[in-house]
C-alpha cells in the first residue's frame, strides 16, 4: 500500500465546481487497488456533493449532484412509497444517498427509491459500512446526466443482485420499463400508476405528476 502525505486543505474557492462536471464519467481503477468501506466513505465526503458508485468492472462512476428536477421526481415517488409503508409497517424505505455494496464482487450502487422488507433487513450485515444485500424494491429515474441505456444496465444488475421488483422511469420517453426476477421487461407508455404488485402489496404510485412536471418545462 502505497501511502503519502496528507495534502493541504483546499479552501472552499478552489473546489471544482459540480455544475461544470459533465457527468457521468468513470475511473478504471488499477487492479491492486482495494477500496474499503472506509476509503469509499472518506472519498464520498471529500467530494461532496458528487456522487459516487463502483461497477464490478472496477469503475469509479462520478455523478454529477441531481438537478431540482430529478430531485423533485425521486422525492414525490418516494413519498408515495413512505406512506404506503408507514401503514404497512412492512420495511425500510431509502434514498438516493443509500450506498448498496455487493462484498463479492466489490460494486457500490446507489438507487434512486428502494424499499427493503424487515425480514431482508435482519438478514444484512450490521457491521458492513453500506447496505450488504440489496432491496426487494427498486427504482431508478433517468436524468440528464444518465442515459436510458446504462440505466437499464443498472437494473439489470440489481435484479441479477435479488431485487423483486425494477421500475426504470423515463420521464423524457413518457415511459415505464418494469422489470421482475427471470422474465423479460415489460415497457409501459405513460402509465397514470404503477403497483407495487405482490412485492409490495397495496402500494399504489401516481405517475401524472411526472409527466405533467416534464410536460411544463
Amino acid at each position: 500500500m502505497v501511502t503519502t502525505e496528507a495534502p493541504p486543505e483546499t479552501s472552499p474557492a478552489t473546489k471544482a465546481n459540480p455544475v461544470q462536471l459533465s457527468a457521468p464519467f468513470k475511473l478504471k481503477l488499477p487492479t491492486d487497488w482495494t477500496l474499503s468501506d472506509d476509503a469509499l466513505l472518506a472519498l464520498s465526503e471529500l467530494n461532496e456533493p458528487w456522487q459516487l458508485e463502483l461497477t464490478a468492472d472496477r469503475e469509479l462512476v462520478i455523478l454529477a449532484p441531481g438537478g431540482p428536477e430529478s430531485s423533485e421526481r425521486g422525492s414525490e415517488i418516494g413519498a408515495d412509497v413512505v406512506i404506503w409503508n408507514r401503514l404497512a409497517r412492512g420495511g425500510h424505505v431509502f434514498g438516493a444517498q443509500l450506498g448498496v455494496r455487493d462484498y463479492d464482487d466489490g460494486s457500490l450502487r446507489a438507487p434512486d427509491v428502494a424499499w427493503m422488507s424487515n425480514e431482508r433487513w435482519d438478514q444484512r450485515d450490521p457491521e458492513r459500512g453500506f447496505l450488504s444485500n440489496c432491496p426487494e424494491f427498486i427504482v431508478e429515474i433517468v436524468s440528464p446526466s444518465s442515459s436510458f441505456r446504462e440505466q437499464q444496465e443498472k437494473m439489470r444488475e440489481w435484479m441479477s443482485k435479488g431485487a423483486l421488483l425494477g421500475w426504470l422511469i423515463d420521464p423524457y420517453r413518457e415511459v415505464v420499463v418494469i422489470y421482475r426476477p427471470d422474465t423479460e421487461s415489460e415497457q409501459l407508455d405513460k402509465p397514470g400508476s404503477l403497483s407495487g404488485e405482490d412485492v409490495c402489496e397495496g402500494l399504489e404510485v401516481d405517475l401524472e405528476r411526472i409527466w405533467q412536471q416534464q410536460e411544463r418545462r
